[in-house]
């Protein structure tokens, strides 16, 4: 069985990964052959599957990246689906309170840590082909992250980062804004750099990790000095979005040239 080596990773050195919404063996392999090192599987805003996100954990897996399944919500059945699929970790949308930060370690993790159910006839097991110390190796290198984008989570944040099984703290920053009323586009300047930096000290007093999306060099630059190690860089949809942008803006351009020579 291939080990679960994201969290230690994590530990080692700036983890650079993409929020992933389009069901593509070629788009993940694209990602892998860029330098990706991890892929955040999108089933919060797709019409992703389980089925489909099986298939894109194992495509990721032959290209050296972690998976890490953004789950549709936390409940108890979409936890243990993206776990038992062989997804490095699950990263749990809209939470508010340490409550349902608490409920969501239980769910992720085996007894005597947690309740997950247990069986062995899936990937994350090897299909019954799995070591002595399983679920124990489970419970240690499954990465457990959650967003803080509520008015709730934020200023609950201590308690929060409190809970013991938390792994990875990350900024939603868009939802955030909309939550707190003020304008997120700059999380480094603007209205809501003071909640994003707030966050980030948080994590850092209780020993979490804190983690955050970019969509340019001043963000992950940025990302980097405050020693973000989990870093979400745009999407696959983005990405596509801006090099077809990209291609009718040269288009445009070399019209506009064209027609002014003739």
């Amino acid at each position: 069985m291939r080990p679960n080596l994201f969290k230690k990773r994590l530990s080692d050195a700036t983890q650079i990964g993409t929020f992933v919404k389009i069901d593509s063996a070629e788009i993940i392999e694209l990602l892998g052959y860029a330098g990706f090192d991890f892929i955040v599987i999108d089933m919060e805003h797709t019409t992703i599957d389980f089925g489909q996100a099986e298939r894109m954990v194992r495509v990721a897996d032959l290209h050296g990246m972690s998976s890490i399944i953004r789950v549709p919500d936390a409940s108890r059945m979409s936890i243990l689906r993206a776990l038992d699929l062989g997804a490095a970790g699950v990263q749990v949308p809209q939470v508010y309170s340490a409550d349902e930060v608490r409920d969501v370690v239980d769910k992720a993790k085996y007894p005597p840590q947690g309740s997950r159910g247990l069986t062995y006839a899936h990937r994350a097991a090897g299909f019954g082909h799995m070591p002595g110390n399983y679920m124990e190796e489970q419970n240690t290198a499954g990465t457990i992250v959650v967003h803080v984008e509520t008015v709730n989570a934020y200023e609950r944040i201590d308690e929060l980062c409190a809970v013991e099984g938390l792994d990875i703290v990350f900024i939603g920053a868009l939802d955030l804004s909309v939550c707190l009323g003020v304008n997120g586009a700059d999380y480094m300047n603007g209205e809501l750099a003071a909640p994003v930096r707030s966050i980030i000290e948080a994590c850092k007093r209780s020993g979490k990790m804190p983690g955050i999306a970019v969509t340019n060099a001043a963000q992950y630059k940025f990302a980097l000095e405050q020693r973000i190690p989990y870093i979400v860089w745009s999407s696959d949809v983005a990405f596509f979005k801006q090099a077809l942008d990209a291609i009718i803006q040269t288009k445009s351009k070399i019209e506009l040239e064209h027609t002014g020579e003739s």
